[in-house]
């Protein structure tokens, strides 16, 4: 009964870590991770272009270290929270099969979440949209992503929907967005600005 209830924790605990971690990447506090995040955002899958799902997902990987294919401003923080959660059971006498259930399941969470899922929501009849069973599901995480993408505030931010399947924080945070208003120019002139560093060469 224990190991549901650490592999439960570790599955809150990666949605949890995962969203604040989004708003991070998104926050321009750290430039180096949100140059490596904005180039998605930005460029791969600019808010001002139809977010219309392609045959091959565009990475912004190329040319800079990754991990499975994962950036290292998802990685880097990641493994910082792992390391803090694991001092944490070790403190408290957490026994050690139970934290390699916890890192266990919070990394194949991670990974199936914000790496496989996301890429899927950007690709063409992936097989979750034919699935009868998950394609409602699918659908609307596709389209609250798409809000995520398309969305600006007039500051140039991207303030809803930092879930990628499950909005659950979003909910709870109040950066819920059900659906997509209008584009929103100024923001897109002032998320350039804000993210110039991204946008220049180098």
């Amino acid at each position: 009964m224990h190991f549901l209830l650490a592999a439960a924790g570790a599955c809150l605990f990666s949605e949890f870590v995962g969203y604040w971690l989004h708003i991070l990447l998104h926050s321009h506090r750290i430039e180096f991770l949100s140059r490596n995040h904005m180039l998605h955002h930005l460029i791969a899958y600019a808010p001002n272009a139809p977010q219309r799902p392609s045959d091959d997902y565009v990475a912004t990987i190329a040319g800079r270290a990754s991990l499975l294919g994962i950036g290292l401003e998802w990685v880097l923080p990641l493994g910082l929270v792992l390391a803090a959660a694991l001092g944490v059971f070790r403190l408290l006498g957490v026994a050690a099969l139970d934290q390699a259930v916890f890192v266990s399941v919070a990394l194949a969470w991670g990974f199936a979440m914000f790496s496989y899922m996301h890429d899927a929501l950007h690709l063409k009849s992936p097989w979750l949209e034919r699935s009868p069973r998950l394609s409602a599901w699918f659908q609307r995480a596709r389209r609250l992503h798409d809000v995520h993408h398309m969305t600006l505030s007039d500051d140039g931010t991207m303030p809803y929907n930092y879930g990628i399947c499950f909005f659950l924080f979003d909910r709870l945070f109040g950066s819920l967005r059900e659906r997509h208003a209008h584009f929103n120019q100024n923001g897109l002139a002032a998320a350039r600005r804000r993210y110039a560093y991204v946008l220049a060469p180098r």
